[in-house]
């Protein structure tokens, strides 16, 4: 089973790097990002070995702000970060399939 646990990596004003999972006692810090994603990676790692059973306690979510007159704010998941992957003709061809995603039925 994989399990995914979000990691945060924020920029000091001092130029210092620092990176955490948030719901788990685990924190790095380092002088460049490339050192802090190493040190959470180790961090964690050790975390886990010491703590197997532990699980993620947070979940994560991202603020999507339209920009206009008023500013809206919806709350989304993450795959808005990624992306739905989904062109308008899978999504036209999906439509006319009468479900989500596969090819189009064979007609006789």
């Amino acid at each position: 089973m994989m399990t995914y646990y979000p990691i945060v990596i924020e920029t000091e004003t001092s130029g210092a790097v620092s990176a955490y999972v948030p719901g788990l006692p685990v924190f790095a810090a380092a002088d460049t990002r490339t050192k802090a994603e190493q040190a959470i990676r180790k961090t964690l790692a050790s975390y886990l070995e010491a703590h197997p059973d532990s699980v993620p306690t947070s979940d994560v979510r991202v603020a999507r702000v339209s920009d206009g007159q008023r500013s809206k704010v919806h709350i989304v998941g993450v795959g808005a970060l990624l992306g739905t992957g989904r062109s308008r003709r899978k999504a036209h061809a999906s439509q006319m399939n009468g479900r989500l995603g596969g090819r189009p039925r064979k007609t006789a």
